[in-house]
């Protein structure tokens, strides 16, 4: 199905009808960024863009971007359109000056529905999983010889970045329900993870959050496909809204359309057999460990289904599939302990994460020390009490400064408070090390060779991992 004449309208009212020859990106160097410039530029529109970061971005210099360094009004000259996102200031002198001349100033999300309306766009959404989830589908059908474009949430070693440039109709994005700009982007199909309280800071209250989904969900096409995890009360709440055809998936619930049986877990992958309507379709291996991961790898076999793929190809991709960077990603210390970096950060993130390495540490006989970054003081604050139940498997916690992603801080919200009361609810010792210097110090001297140190956070934690330790280049084995 090609949209390209649906009649799609973003909140700003810029038409997919549009033809755009000329496109100028602020911020062209940023992870949304940078993946929608290479998608325009393949398919024959011109693009410039200013950042700071410009030298960096070499791939789009060599397709053929034209990039300056700095910010300046001269650059918005003769262009269709003026692109920014989020982090982008209202004063920015290009964005004025777009605006004084009458260019179309429009988000990110915006350019990246005019790109998806012309094509069958498939979007995954939810609290959590929607990276894993995107990044396996999109692997499934690059499999399958669909040849799809893929717009993701975090760096995949088999794409070589957080975009896969495709030929065909079929586009996968993942959508971003934090500013609520999933709403922005044109949907044939949807997959919904799960919904879970989250970035209440810019949807005020969780019914909100909700109600946005909803929103989502009605704005499907009657003849689309709709995918949904009924394990999730959110999730289950919403299917009363749904106009679409809609397959439900469970990890272990016999009354979805798809879940698992004879599930084996182990610390490096796990094993399912796949049900359909009842029936055992066949045995799968997914080589990341977690009962997270085998509901997401559930759904986007569900949808790869719906959109004509193959059971064995889907399978055999399955198996070889290791992980999205920062998702659960291992490396090996000096010392030989089991260095895991994870973008967790939602307490129930950090929970599942925690579970599958648990596992593993388990497997080899070891410790798990868990050293936790905050990420936000207004999700700190949300969910302060969370965070001790989601670590009392842990054997020794370090907790960081809250890393503040540009906010400000707020009274009796820190690092050293959130140790303390994860402290009262966890039976292990729970450091607070705000520097990164003596955390390497405190790790080095606590772990042995079969212990395991896990990483959790979305913000500068990820430098740590490879101060403490290469990569491991470790591979699961089918039993």
């Amino acid at each position: 199905m090609n949209h390209g004449e649906s009649g799609f309208a973003s909140q700003s009212g810029f038409s997919a009808s549009v033809e755009l020859t000329r496109v100028h990106m602020i911020g062209i160097c940023g992870s949304g960024m940078k993946p929608l410039a290479q998608a325009l530029l393949t398919i024959g529109v011109k693009v410039s863009g200013s950042d700071p970061n410009a030298g960096s971005c070499g791939i789009l210099a060599e397709m053929g971007a034209k990039l300056y360094d700095h910010h300046s009004a001269d650059h918005i000259a003769g262009q269709d359109c003026v692109v920014y996102s989020t982090a982008i200031s209202s004063d920015n002198e290009e964005l004025v000056a777009a605006r004084q001349c009458g260019i179309p100033v429009i988000h990110r999300s915006e350019m990246l529905g005019w790109f998806l309306a012309r094509r069958e766009s498939v979007l995954v959404a939810g609290t959590h999983g929607k990276t894993t989830s995107t990044t396996l589908l999109t692997l499934l059908l690059e499999r399958q010889g669909a040849d799809p474009w893929g717009f993701i949430g975090g760096t995949v070693k088999e794409f070589g970045g957080n975009v896969r440039i495709g030929k065909g109709i079929v586009a996968i994005a993942e959508a971003d329900e934090s500013d609520g700009s999933f709403h922005n982007l044109p949907r044939t199909h949807a997959m919904i993870t799960n919904i879970e309280a989250e970035h209440l800071n810019y949807w005020g209250s969780e019914e909100k959050m909700f109600e946005g989904f909803a929103e989502f969900v009605q704005a499907m096409p009657k003849d689309g496909h709709l995918v949904i995890c009924v394990d999730d009360p959110g999730c289950r709440r919403l299917l009363s809204s749904s106009r679409s055809w809609t397959t439900t998936y469970s990890v272990d619930n016999p009354s979805a359309d798809f879940y698992a049986a004879s599930v084996r877990m182990c610390g490096e992958y796990s094993t399912f057999d796949l049900m359909h309507n009842g029936r055992r379709r066949g045995r799968v291996m997914i080589g990341i460990p977690g009962r997270q991961n085998i509901a997401n790898a559930i759904g986007a076999f569900a949808m790869a289904l719906k959109l004509g793929c193959d059971f064995e190809v889907i399978r055999d991709a399955l198996s070889d599939f290791h992980g999205v960077d920062r998702r659960f990603t291992k490396r090996v210390a000096p010392n030989g302990a089991l260095i895991i970096d994870d973008y967790g950060h939602h307490p129930t993130e950090m929970a599942a994460t925690i579970a599958a390495a648990r596992l593993l540490a388990e497997e080899r006989a070891g410790r798990l020390l868990a050293v936790v970054q905050p990420h936000r003081y207004s999700r700190t604050q949300s969910f302060f009490k969370q965070f001790g139940p989601a670590l009392r498997s842990v054997d020794h916690v370090i907790i960081t400064e809250i890393y503040s992603a540009g906010e400000d801080a707020i009274e009796g919200i820190s690092g050293e408070s959130l140790r303390n009361a994860v402290a009262e609810q966890v039976t292990g010792p729970v450091e607070f090390i705000p520097e990164f210097d003596q955390m390497k110090k405190s790790i080095n001297a606590w772990s042995k060779n079969n212990d395991i140190v896990l990483l959790l956070g979305a913000g500068s934690i990820t430098k740590l991992a490879p101060q403490l330790a290469q990569p491991a280049g470790i591979t699961a084995q089918v039993p």
